[in-house]
C-alpha cells in the first residue's frame, strides 16, 4: 500500500523522491493516482505546501544473471539541474562571469553563457544555496524550491506568494516574501505594469489581474 505525502515549503519532486528513496521522480509523478496532481502542478519544481501527493510502493525488480560472474549494473536516473538567468538593473543579461555556488561544504564553480544562463547539476537535496559572483561583487542566498505557483490566491488572507517571490526576482522589491498584497506591493506590482507590460500609469492598477499575472510568469519564465 502507497502512502500519502504533503507537501511542505522548499520541497520538489526531485527531494520527495529522494526522500522516499526513489532514484527517478517520474515514478512518483507519473503514476495513476497522481493524474489529478499533474494536472494542477504542470511543473514539478513548483509546488504548494499543502498539496497532497500519492507514493507509491517501491517495486523489486528480478534480473538473471549468471552465478559465477561479476556483473555491474547502472542505475540510469534524471540529473536534477538548477538553471538561472542573470540580468543587471537594467535587465540586460549578465553574460559570461564566473560563478561559485555554494551549498553545504561543496562549491560549484562555472561561466554565465552568452543570454546570462546559469546551468548546473546540484544534488536532489539541495534546499538552499549561495550564489556568488566575485567580480561583480555580487551575493544571492537563493531558497532552492520555494517558489510557489502563480496562480495560487487566498482572498481572505489575501495571500499571492507566488507573484511575491517573482517581483522579488525580477527586480522589483517589495520586502520579505509573505503574499500579502500591501502598499509596497501594490507599488510593486505598478512599477511591473508599466515598465514591463507597457501600461499607461492611469492603467497600472497595482492588482493582481489575470493579465498580471500571466505576464508575471512570461517574464519569470515559470
Amino acid at each position: 500500500m502507497g502512502q500519502m505525502h504533503t507537501v511542505e515549503q522548499g520541497e520538489y519532486l526531485a527531494s520527495i523522491a529522494k526522500y522516499y528513496e526513489f532514484a527517478d521522480w517520474h515514478i512518483i509523478y507519473d503514476h495513476p493516482q497522481n493524474a489529478e496532481f499533474r494536472k494542477k502542478r504542470p511543473n514539478p519544481n513548483i509546488l504548494l505546501p499543502g498539496d497532497q501527493l500519492y507514493i507509491p510502493d517501491k517495486q523489486e525488480k528480478d534480473v538473471s544473471c549468471s552465478t559465477d560472474q561479476i556483473h555491474k549494473f547502472q542505475l540510469n536516473a534524471p540529473k536534477n539541474i538548477l538553471k538561472l538567468t542573470l540580468k543587471d538593473t537594467t535587465g540586460k543579461p549578465i553574460r559570461n562571469q564566473p560563478y561559485n555556488l555554494i551549498f553545504g561544504h561543496k562549491t560549484m564553480r562555472g561561466t554565465t553563457d552568452g543570454q546570462g544562463l546559469l546551468q548546473c547539476q546540484i544534488p536532489r537535496d539541495v534546499h538552499e544555496a549561495q550564489l556568488i559572483l566575485n567580480k561583480l561583487h555580487l551575493t544571492w542566498n537563493l531558497k532552492i524550491g520555494h517558489l510557489d505557483p502563480i496562480e495560487e490566491k487566498d482572498e481572505d488572507k489575501a495571500l499571492n506568494s507566488g507573484a511575491h517571490a517573482r517581483l522579488n526576482n525580477l527586480g522589483f522589491f517589495c520586502g520579505d516574501v509573505d503574499g500579502v498584497l500591501d502598499s509596497d506591493m501594490k507599488g510593486a506590482i505598478r512599477m511591473f505594469q508599466t515598465e514591463v507590460m507597457g501600461r499607461e500609469p492611469d492603467r497600472a492598477t497595482g492588482e493582481l489581474d489575470q493579465e498580471t499575472r500571466a505576464a508575471l510568469e512570461r517574464e519569470h519564465m515559470c
